[in-house]
């Protein structure tokens, strides 16, 4: 306990035991003579007890008043009672994530207004030399390809934004159930084997059955931007692999590459919305940028933990750390 309040407790003490004393004393007497007194007598005590209680109050409150008028960043240094510490570090805490939260939505719409104005302006262009008469006929074959490109580009954009928004809506225990991850996977990366051969790159699937504790059209985005992150940032003639191990207690899935891999610096940002680690590479591949951002949100809201290793020209593996279900943990 805070020495203030140590004090302030000792003195209201003697206080209420001295008034107590003499009350007593002077009540015995004037019972003798009259009930007008007695009733006297407990109208000055509970006038004394209302004095004594509204300066207590008043004690405590005063220094507390004095601090919630400073500054945040000088309450740990300026407590009036030690006990606040805990209390004052977590409202820090707090403060510090709402502006953190704020900064990243400002930067979260100010980024999507530019991804979405891109495309924008190249479908504005091109359609517009084709209706004043400005495109060659045989450059609007070429130009409507664009517009078309620009358009599946917008809309692979508004799909993860909204998904993204779907995802800051916590699971139930009710939408979640059991699944075997490894046929689910093998399902999503065929849903990609057209992308991986058009691009040249080996996509493969292997691993045992193990469930996991989960909702299946999580897992299948999940597994799904994994695998397409992995064959935009590989070589010709590279390989995807996604692999199922059952461990002691945990079910881990990998999606493990060949590419260019990343770069040590940008390893911790990989994750953040629109971030991109090669600017110029993810244009030219198609890329939202909000790829690993959902792979981010969907393990958070399956409970599982999420490890990245990567080296800059020998490729990447990324592993997610699902739960084991209890009785088939070993």
């Amino acid at each position: 306990m805070g020495r203030r309040l140590r004090q302030l407790f000792v003195i209201n003490g003697l206080l209420l035991a001295g008034l107590a004393v003499i009350l007593l004393a002077i009540g015995q007497h004037m019972a003798e003579h009259s009930a007008l007194g007695l009733a006297a007598l407990f109208i000055l005590w509970l006038a004394l007890l209302f004095w004594l209680a509204w300066r207590s109050a008043d004690l405590v409150l005063h220094p507390l008043l004095e601090f919630a008028a400073q500054p945040p960043e000088k309450w740990n240094s300026q407590a009036p009672y030690p006990e606040l510490l805990p209390f004052i570090t977590a409202l820090q805490q707090r403060q510090v994530q709402k502006e953190e939260n704020i900064r990243q939505r400002q930067e979260f719409s100010a980024n999507v207004s530019h991804e979405l104005k891109t495309p924008l302006t190249s479908i504005s262009g091109y359609a517009e030399m084709i209706e004043t008469g400005m495109a060659q006929q045989e450059d609007i074959k070429e130009f409507a390809g664009k517009i078309h490109a620009e358009a599946g580009r917008l809309i692979d954009l508004i799909r993860d934004i909204l998904k993204l928004s779907e995802l800051d809506e916590p699971q139930t225990a009710a939408e979640l159930d059991w699944l075997d991850l490894l046929p689910i996977a093998q399902d999503t990366a065929g849903l990609l084997a057209f992308n991986a051969q058009r691009a040249g790159i080996d996509l493969r699937v292997s691993g045992c059955y193990s469930q996991v504790f989960a909702q299946r059209d999580l897992l299948e985005e999940l597994i799904y931007n994994l695998c397409d992150n992995a064959i935009r940032y590989n070589h010709r003639g590279g390989w995807v692999r996604v692999s199922v191990e059952d461990t002691e207690n945990e079910v881990v899935l990998t999606v493990s590459d060949n590419g260019i891999g990343i770069p040590p610096e940008h390893q911790e940002r990989i994750f953040e919305r629109f971030y991109r680690a090669d600017k110029s590479r993810s244009k030219a591949s198609g890329g939202t940028g909000l790829g690993l951002a959902i792979v981010k949100h969907i393990v958070l809201q399956l409970d599982a933990r999420l490890n990245l290793q990567s080296d800059v020209g020998q490729g990447t593996a990324i592993s997610i750390y699902f739960k084991s279900k209890p009785d088939t943990a070993k």
